[in-house]
């Protein structure tokens, strides 16, 4: 029999569309950040900026305090937004979610900020990869979530310590940014029809910098849906 979280995990159609929506302006408003990420900016006026920016699209909730950080800060999973200035070299981090009618976005993507510096280009470039590993076997039809960790896991470990990847390969996500299931190492469960989570790999070296890269998806029947529509380049100019 499920329990009250198992049954709340599968979304019908209005809840669906509440959560699209949701990720929908927050992807208008990554599109806003990018514009304002210009050297000597602070990190906490990007993070008052997305308020801002909610507050116009008459968000009156966020899923969560978003979190921006620059340069090592981006080694820190839940980043808390400081002074931090914004300088040529840096990695740039953005995690942040709307709140459209009681349901929740989450989304991270991580950017390099002008100059180009191979290593930082790696960590960044394998976070992706890592995504897209899963994403890969999400569309051929693996359904397992300790096994769609592990994938994640599997390559990450290829040129990272375990530090590297501290948490969960992703987690449900509706009326609560963080709903059951959890895809990780610790939750071995099968995705069902109407969940949605996300996927988010990270890699973090600590007092360096780190990467995380993170889609919504919708699971169905036969296949997924990447609820993400907007592409941002790696690099901002």
């Amino acid at each position: 029999m499920q329990n009250i979280s198992q049954k709340h995990a599968i979304k019908n159609k209005n809840e669906i569309a509440k959560i699209k929506k949701s990720l929908s302006i927050t992807e208008d408003i990554f599109a806003v950040c990018i514009k304002h990420l210009k050297t000597g900016v602070e990190e906490i006026k990007i993070h008052d900026l997305i308020i801002k920016e909610m507050k116009k699209r008459k968000i009156t909730h966020i899923a969560f305090d978003p979190i921006v950080a620059f340069g090592k800060n981006t080694s820190h999973i839940h980043h808390t937004p400081t002074k931090n200035k914004l300088k040529s070299g840096d990695i740039v981090m953005l995690d942040f979610g709307a709140t459209y009618q009681g349901y929740c976005a989450d989304m991270t993507r991580t950017f390099l900020y002008k100059a180009n510096n191979k290593e930082k280009e790696k960590i960044v470039l394998r976070t992706r990869i890592a995504k897209d590993l899963v994403l890969k076997a999400l569309h051929k039809g693996e359904r397992n979530t300790k096994k769609l960790d592990k994938i994640a896991r599997d390559y990450i470990y290829k040129y990272y310590s375990q530090k590297s990847f501290p948490h969960s390969l992703g987690h449900g996500v509706g009326t609560h940014i963080h709903e059951w299931p959890s895809i990780s190492p610790r939750e071995d469960t099968k995705l069902l029809p109407g969940m949605v989570v996300t996927i988010e790999p990270g890699i973090y070296l600590e007092s360096k910098y780190g990467s995380r890269d993170e889609d919504m998806i919708l699971i169905k029947k036969n296949s997924i849906e990447v609820l993400n529509k907007a592409s941002f380049p790696l690099y901002i100019q």
